[in-house]
């Protein structure tokens, strides 16, 4: 079951491999699953990502690496440095809808 509700995730929950598009999220027992679609808001760029790249309207597929990570692929850009963690402090991760 897809998660419903919009999660706090830690500080700089972002990592991203030297010009990868593939960003793997920190959010520690996500209960999420392959294919679930996340949306992120009160992103900060990070990396050569923009904050609206970021915050994708319609969110992004993801693929679970374990109980407290997973990844998705930008949909525009690359990481410039590499090996860094970024997005902010205030990042919440849930569904493209809330409320509705």
């Amino acid at each position: 079951t897809e998660v419903t509700v919009e999660s706090l995730l830690g500080l700089n929950p972002f990592t991203s491999a030297v010009t990868s598009a593939v960003i793997t999220v920190l959010e520690p027992s996500h209960g999420r699953s392959t294919s679930d679609i996340v949306r992120f808001r009160n992103v900060s760029s990070f990396d050569g990502f923009t904050k609206t790249v970021l915050e994708n309207a319609s969110g992004y597929t993801i693929t679970k690496v374990d109980d407290n990570r997973y990844s998705f692929s930008a949909s525009s850009g690359t990481a410039t440095t590499g090996g860094i963690q970024g997005g902010g402090g205030r990042v919440t991760a849930g569904p493209v809808t809330l409320g509705t």
